[in-house]
């Protein structure tokens, strides 16, 4: 019996004129996506980097190999080589001239279409390529993206849930996650707090929303694998499904607001100083947003009376005090939470 840990994958010698040929393909066989893969970086000072590596391959040293994720329609997924594959095709591009040559001195200042016969010998350099065929749990490749990427700078967990499941609710995602209060959230006042946030950090807060708002009842207390299930089953979202979740959001997002000033909202308003967190923002969006704006405009006080009472709570301080994700305490803090908002809306 095969053990689900065990990678399903091929290994492939592509010579570059191929993998140029397939990554300048219409519509591209293999996808350098620079959405979620680190930006090109050989450039930063000048092209003696790239330069060093496209005279290794001239010299023939052996090349690292790279890693390819094939998707549903059969292209390759680059997840680890974006650097080498693209100062491949950039200097076949002719996009910068050699430079700081040792072996190849002959070669200084020279462009890929002014090399002569190393033209071809460049063409015909392979490349190892292990490609993660489709069949292999999601999971696992997951595990690939996390382990080939330590060491250098890894890919967030949201990172990889875009590198994996593109399409129409990636996208609605992204175009969520542009509004202010989320893609400012815990920045504070005047976005000081810790910085810029990142794009994908703000996409991971409204996938949170729908994850929890949609399949509370599937927690089981591993918020990644959580949020992975949820991206999965989203990914063949379109239509009228994607409407009513886009609507869904912005109506629990407009309710916190009604409900909570823009400057408090997703944070402990019984504190002088605040700070928003994640814990107020699942509690909030997924309950307020199931309530009339019209009742919380009327019980906008009662409302935040009884928020300010959850915050205070030992009971809600012990579920947010450590193993902020496990299940026992998201379920403890949103029953807390029910009985005080039900409470607050029916006197």
């Amino acid at each position: 019996m095969k053990n689900n840990s065990t990678l399903n994958l091929n290994t492939v010698d592509y010579p570059f004129e191929t993998l140029v040929q397939r990554a300048k393909a219409n519509p591209p066989k293999l996808i350098l996506d620079p959405d979620f893969q680190r930006k090109y970086k050989w450039d930063k000072e000048g092209w003696a980097r790239a330069s060093k590596f496209i005279e290794s391959c001239l010299m023939r040293i052996p090349l690292p190999s790279c890693y390819f994720a094939e998707t549903k329609d059969g292209s390759h997924l680059v997840i680890d080589g974006v650097q080498r594959i693209t100062t491949v095709l950039k200097f076949f591009n002719n996009e910068f001239a050699l430079e700081e040559m040792s072996a190849f001195p002959d070669l200084e200042g020279k462009k890929f279409s002014e090399l002569g016969a190393y033209r071809a010998e460049l063409e015909s350099t392979t490349i190892r390529c292990v490609i993660l065929r489709r069949e292999n749990p999601d999971e696992l490749v997951t595990e690939i993206f996390a382990r080939l990427n330590k060491g250098s700078v890894s890919l967030s967990d949201q990172e990889i849930r875009h590198a994996l499941y593109p399409g129409a609710f990636d996208k609605l995602l992204s175009e969520l996650a542009e509004n202010k209060i989320i893609k400012d959230f815990g920045l504070g006042k005047e976005g000081k707090g810790k910085g810029k946030r990142d794009a994908r950090e703000s996409e991971e807060l409204v996938l949170r929303f729908f994850a929890f708002f949609e399949s509370p009842e599937t927690y089981e207390g591993n918020l990644s694998k959580f949020l992975d299930k949820y991206m999965k089953t989203a990914s063949s979202y379109s239509g009228d499904k994607l409407e009513k979740l886009k609507k869904d959001f912005n109506t629990a997002l407009s309710a916190c607001l009604i409900a909570f000033d823009e400057d408090e909202v997703f944070a402990d308003i019984s504190r002088d100083r605040r700070r928003q967190g994640v814990v107020y923002y699942d509690l909030l969006m997924t309950t307020l947003g199931r309530i009339k704006h019209s009742v919380i405009k009327k019980k906008r006080e009662a409302i935040r009376s009884a928020f300010i009472d959850l915050c205070k709570s030992d009971s809600f301080k012990k579920s947010t005090a450590g193993g902020l994700q496990r299940k026992s305490s998201v379920n403890k803090r949103n029953s807390d939470w029910n009985k005080k908002l039900q409470g607050a809306i029916r006197d």
